[in-house]
């Protein structure tokens, strides 16, 4: 596999603060890793758990060339993001967003068909996985178009093309990414902002592990690795060709 120095070796946002959501484990935290490699200098990243959220950036700054700045920040509350929104003034504003965070409630509560899901959980990952994503990104444009450039991957999911059985309203919240991704495109592409959309396949971590132990039909699936996602993920983000702009790759 081809390093990340190798792909990127003057990474072209690395005077940028690049903000990861949900980076203190998994898709986010590899993500991370992957940027360091490549030469970013100032990460901002987020995450509910505060002590996960230190060692995480004990070990990023374990590379002196690296700057990480952390805010805990529980993305189902419109507080917790405002907090962080207020803090980014501070910190400064990304040039660079990895949005990464979304729940799937079949991790909390199991597979649930349609029919017997009440409406305050389709409320509360609506809100969580669609509305405060939006939020995010209206945001961040802002700052991004006043300095005509900027670059936003979205992390989503291919499982919503498959109508997986028990898992409606995370396949309806990817499903909505690809939406936003082109408007993202249409509405700021002529402001120099890039926006890619990001489907891996079936992650192999401790969070699928019981889903894939319970359904031979995904333990049958190679999957990918965390690290697959995020060297893909800098792929994307390496595009300089607006041409390209909107990309939306299956992993």
């Amino acid at each position: 596999m081809t390093s990340p120095v190798e792909l990127a070796p003057a990474l072209p946002f690395a005077d940028q603060p690049v903000l990861i959501t949900g980076a203190s484990t998994g898709i986010g935290f590899a993500c991370a890793q992957v940027l360091v490699d490549a030469g970013a200098r100032h990460l901002i990243l987020t995450a509910r758990n505060g002590e996960r959220l230190a060692a995480a950036q004990a070990q990023l700054q374990a590379n002196a060339t690296v700057h990480v700045d952390t805010l805990v920040c529980d993305h189902t509350q419109r507080d917790d993001l405002d907090h962080l929104l207020m803090h980014l003034d501070e910190l400064g504003w990304p040039g660079t967003l990895i949005a990464n965070v979304g729940v799937n409630p079949v991790h909390e509560y199991g597979p649930k068909k349609m029919h017997s899901l009440s409406f305050e959980q389709i409320q509360s990952a609506v809100t969580t996985n669609i509305t405060h994503t939006f939020y995010l990104l209206g945001t961040t444009l802002k700052a991004m178009r006043s300095e005509r450039r900027g670059r936003i991957l979205l992390v989503g999911s291919q499982g919503w093309r498959h109508g997986i059985p028990g898992q409606a309203l995370y396949n309806l919240s990817k499903s909505s990414l690809a939406g936003l991704k082109n408007s993202v495109v249409g509405e700021y592409g002529g402001s120099g902002i890039f926006c890619h959309l990001l489907n891996p396949g079936l992650v192999l971590n401790e969070r699928t592990l019981r889903l894939r132990q319970n359904n031979p039909q995904l333990a049958a699936q190679k999957g990918v690795t965390e690290m697959d996602v995020a060297q893909a993920a800098l792929q994307l983000l390496l595009i300089d060709d607006l041409a390209e702009n909107g990309r939306e790759r299956d992993i």
